[in-house]
């Protein structure tokens, strides 16, 4: 079976109709069983259930397995008698009248029937959802990679913790977990927020020294200095925002992120990120513009989220630490 970075994967429904229709595909009276009008729906079917018995399908058949088992042998014997030449082992092209025999048909029929009875008590009990849309985003794309709503030269610079983060949060939304989404955006602007605090403050942030409350004061103190190449007011103001909004009262157990205020705060995170890429870019620009230029910068950039050391165990770190 296919393997993910995470035990949810994407159905495809008409597969399930697939199935149903190359098996039923068999007992077509207009073909009357014919040999040679029988070779490819016995091929196509004796392939799909094949294919569902290995788990080459996203959704694995346990219970149905063993009667789906004996319905592909019975094809499978059907299809090397009538097909395939004992003697030399090939494919043989059949010719004429001759027909598939009845009793034979009749037994594929008995365990087609066997296998549909396992496969519907086996799918009354299959773990399969409806996600609703949540806003304007779509369900297959907070599922699949949230992440894909930066711009490309935006994700390339996001350290890769981050970008998990925020993939990890789509999933969440689509599933109506408010909290767990709320969590796991403040975790991805968090890790972003460490390379800003570090780009624009010069000072590198060892793991038991991170703190939102503490990147927040100082880069607000650097915003007050004179020249240029400042962190921006604007957006220290809505990290500030998040911090008092999202951040601090998560601290308390009893606290919740509605799925509304989940999904305010993916569209805040989206944009308190992308700002601070861009402006992580023009500082790395700024600094580097004797050494290369621009394009220097953004490759160092680019190197640094790739290596960067935060992995998925990064420390939320507000549930440790007095709020301020």
């Amino acid at each position: 079976m296919m393997k993910s970075d995470y035990p949810m994967q994407h159905l495809n429904p008409y597969r399930f109709y697939e199935l149903a229709a190359k098996l039923n595909a068999l007992f077509v009276n207009t073909n009357q069983n014919r040999v040679t009008e029988m070779f490819a729906p016995l091929t196509e079917a004796q392939a799909l259930l094949d294919g569902w018995i290995k788990g080459d399908e996203a959704y694995p058949v346990e219970m149905s397995k063993a009667e789906g088992t004996r319905l592909l042998n019975k094809i499978g014997n059907i299809f090397n008698k009538y097909y395939i030449d004992q003697s030399t082992k090939q494919l043989k092209v059949p010719t004429g009248e001759d027909r598939i025999d009845a009793h034979e048909m009749a037994l594929v029929r008995a365990l087609l029937e066997k296998f549909e009875i396992a496969l519907a008590a086996e799918f009354n009990h299959a773990p399969v959802y409806v996600a609703q849309k949540c806003g304007i985003y779509a369900t297959f794309d907070l599922i699949e990679k949230a992440s894909n709503c930066f711009g490309e030269e935006t994700r390339v610079v996001i350290p890769e913790a981050a970008l998990r983060e925020f993939d990890v949060a789509g999933r969440a939304l689509a599933f109506d977990l408010g909290s767990g989404a709320g969590m796991h955006l403040l975790r991805a602007i968090e890790i972003v927020l460490k390379k800003y605090y570090e780009l624009f403050s010069g000072t590198k942030v060892n793991k038991n020294e991170r703190s939102y409350a503490i990147y927040l004061k100082k880069l607000a103190s650097l915003s007050d200095e004179d020249g240029e190449g400042k962190p921006d007011k604007r957006l220290l103001q809505m990290l500030a925002q998040i911090k008092e909004q999202y951040r601090n009262p998560l601290v308390f157990p009893e606290s919740e992120i509605t799925m509304a205020q989940a999904t305010g705060l993916f569209g805040l995170a989206t944009a308190a990120i992308t700002l601070m890429v861009e402006q992580i870019l023009s500082k790395e620009a700024e600094k580097t513009v004797k050494k290369g230029g621009a394009k220097k910068a953004l490759e160092d950039v680019k190197k640094a989220a790739k290596t960067d050391e935060e992995d998925e165990n990064y420390d939320f770190s507000a549930a440790k630490k007095k709020v301020s």
